[in-house]
Parts: C-alpha cells; structure tokens; sequence
C-alpha cells in the first residue's frame, strides 16, 4: 500500500528556516553577493542582466524579470518540476530533517482527499462570485472605500466581497450537501438558504493561503437581533480557534521582524497591511486561543497583543495572559499595547498615521508589568487581607505557566517582592 506524508506548520517552518536557500540555490546557479542579497541571471527565464534575488533574512528568492517567487519548497517545485510533498521530502532527506512517520493511502484516506479537495474548490468559487459583487455593491464600495478608507489594491489583495440575496443558486451544481459542509448554505424549515446576505464579506485563508471559511458585516440597519458579524460555522476544514485572520499574507513580514502583532478586528489587520504593517493578524472576533498562540510561536518568540483601553480591553488583555502563560516557553515573550479609550488599531494608525503606530507598539507594557499590575490592584502593604488577597492572584498566576519554569521563578520573586509576603 502506497505511503504518504501529513506536514503540519511547525515542521514545514522548519523547513523553511533550516534549510539555506543561498547554499541551495548556489548548487545550480552562480550567485554574486550584493549588499544583504544574492544576485544572479535568473535561471526561469533569458536575461541579460540579473534580475533573480535571494534574501538570506527571510531565506526567499525574487525575480523582478518574471513571477519566479518564494522559499525553499517553492524553489525544489519550480526548479525541479517537484509536486510539494516530493520537494518536501527531498529536502527533508538531504538536510538530514526527520520526517512524520508515513500513514497508509487507504480508501478511506483517499475519499477525504477528494472530499476536501471539493470543499476548497467551492470555496475559492464562492470567494470569485463575493469578489465580484463588490463592484456592483454601491452600498458595500461606500463603506470600505468611502467610510473606511480601503484602497483598490488592499481590496484586491484581501479578496474583500459583497453579497445581498446570496449566491448558493450560482454554485447549485455543486449539490446542496456540499454546500452545507462547506458553510456556505444551511438546511432550514422551507429549505436552503444562504448563511451569508445583505453582508460585506471578508475571505478567512489557512496559514497555506486557501480559502477555509468567510466572516461577514452586516450592511443592515442595526436591529438587536442581527449580528454584526458572523463567520462560517464550524467545518472539516474551518475551526474559528485555530485559524488567525491574515496571516498567510503576515508570515513572512512575522519571521523577518521576528514579532508578530495580534489586533482584534478584521479592519484593523487591513489598515495595518495598508499602511505598511504587514506584520498583524487577528483571531476570528473571539478571544484568542492556545492553538493560535501555538501558530504565532511557530513563526516568532515575540508577541505583542494591542487592545482597547477601556474595560473591555483589560479583560480581553487578561483573558489573553492566561493563555500566554500556559504557551510561553522560557526565551519567549510578549507585551501590552492599551490604546487611548474609544482607539482602535484602524482609527489610530488613520488618525495619527503608521510611525506613531510603530511608536507606540515599542511602549506596549511586558507580560510580567501587566501580571503585575493586575496582583496589586487595590493592594495596600499595611494591611494583611489585601496582602492575602494579591498573594492568592499571584499563586493562581504563577500556577499557568507551564512550560517557562524560569520565568516562573522569577515571576514568583517578583510578586513576593510587590506584596510583601513569600508564595511559597
């Protein structure tokens, strides 16, 4: 029986990061250092003079002649002709990288493969027919363009939609069942319907850059029962806690500027991207997740959470730690970012543009000086119940950290040191 791999992120990342593009690519074709990059004729097309890069930082190639872009797999694949598991396996195998195990191509593996290939496939054409009704959506235009402020090329990069009476009729060949299991239509009392209508529609890709999932606003007058977004229900292929909004497109600018920035909304992620931050992702308007603290951990060690500065914000921000604490090993960090009350990440940057941005996030509060201050809330030294009190917090604090054991330590020495009583 035939044998095939399962490559999860973190084992393709390191993929990526460990093997040297410069010294793979220096195999086969001549390279001459310029500045930071590598140059050379590009060895996808004729050229006189040279157009091809390799970037050492981010460990890619460019060619400013032709489309030839991308990593070390992209690279195997072009140069060699591979399909991706062949490249990823050649290169695992010649830089010594152990591999998954194998698992069987059974039937049964072989109907999911084609089950989810329909799943994609009928969501990349529903992402074309959103996409294209945008244009038609004078309503939907106004207010990503108009109100929002959203260029043509942001728009376009992010496949941003419109829909009103819904488009399941435009995809009926692909079968009602489909179409459920996809999240597009749901079964109701007088049959199918759309999920998605009267909504501006905001695809949701994997970190591999695929359609997985939609999340739309409403462009309904506010009525209390309609809410004001909504994402693809929960699928073989879409889970709303795993996935983190822009971050096919944030991964590179991650890993280059080894930080990763976590807003909260959609429209922040895009402000961020347009105006140069192409570092910033979101989750899917819910709190954040382990498993997307692990997706950013992958790609960076430092992390750094902007909230609103009003109430909410803090609870999100302390909802946030928890998490950090069970995820963060020791090495890894993150901070704070707490913007003026009724500031979001989308009004800031348009407001006081990307440089006050960029400052702002360099004065974001660590994760122990937030930790801190939420032990010693109300805190007085002089009187032993409220000592008892943030002694109690600061235990349960120190009890999430899980895998950081020295900063666990030195956590605890610096409540001690704020509270005035041992932990231990």
């Amino acid at each position: 029986m035939a044998k095939f791999y399962r490559f999860d992120e973190a084992f393709l990342s390191r993929i990526r990061e460990d093997v040297d593009l410069a010294e793979l690519v220096s195999r086969e074709i001549k390279l001459k250092r310029a500045g930071r990059n590598f140059v050379a004729l590009c060895p996808f097309h004729k050229e006189n003079s040279p157009s091809f890069r390799v970037k050492p930082e981010t460990n890619t190639y460019k060619c400013y002649g032709c489309p030839a872009s991308g990593d070390v797999i992209s690279w195997m694949m072009q140069r060699h002709h591979l399909k991706f598991p062949e490249a990823v396996v050649r290169l695992a195998e010649e830089n010594r990288i152990e591999l998954p195990p194998p698992e069987s191509d059974s039937p049964d593996d072989q109907e999911r493969r084609r089950r989810l290939a329909k799943l994609y496939n009928v969501l990349k054409d529903a992402a074309r027919i959103y996409h294209s009704g945008l244009e038609r959506n004078v309503a939907a235009r106004a207010y990503l363009v108009g109100e929002r402020g959203l260029s043509d090329a942001t728009i376009a990069e992010f496949g941003l939609g419109a829909v009103t009476s819904g488009i399941i009729r435009l995809l009926a060949r692909s079968g009602d069942d489909l179409l459920i299991a996809a999240g597009l239509a749901v079964q109701g009392e007088r049959g199918l319907y759309d999920r998605f209508r009267d909504r501006i529609i905001f695809p949701i890709e994997n970190e591999s850059g695929s359609i997985v999932g939609f999340a739309g606003r409403t462009m309904l007058p506010s009525n209390g029962k309609t809410p004001k977004y909504l994402n693809t229900a929960e699928t073989e292929i879409f889970h709303k806690g795993k996935e983190l909004y822009g971050l096919s497109k944030a991964k590179m600018a991650i890993r280059k500027a080894r930080l990763a920035v976590v807003v909260e909304g959609y429209l922040d992620v895009l402000r961020a991207h347009q105006e140069g931050d192409k570092r910033v992702v979101a989750p899917m308007g819910t709190a954040i997740t382990e498993h997307q603290v692990k997706r950013l951990l992958v790609q960076t060690d430092h992390l750094v959470f902007a909230f609103d500065g009003d109430r909410a914000g803090r609870r999100a921000a302390l909802a946030a730690a928890a998490v950090l604490l069970g995820e963060l090993k020791d090495g890894q960090t993150a901070q704070f970012l707490f913007l003026p009350e009724g500031e979001d990440p989308d009004t800031f940057i348009r407001d006081q543009g990307i440089a006050a941005w960029e400052e702002a996030l360099k004065g974001a509060r660590t994760l122990s000086a937030f930790l801190s201050d939420y032990v010693t809330h109300r805190l007085d030294r002089t009187i032993p119940e409220r000592q008892v009190v943030a002694a109690n917090k600061a235990k349960a604090v120190l009890a999430k950290v899980s895998k950081a054991l020295i900063y666990r330590h030195a956590l605890r020495l610096l409540f001690e040191d704020l509270i005035g009583v041992p932990l231990s």
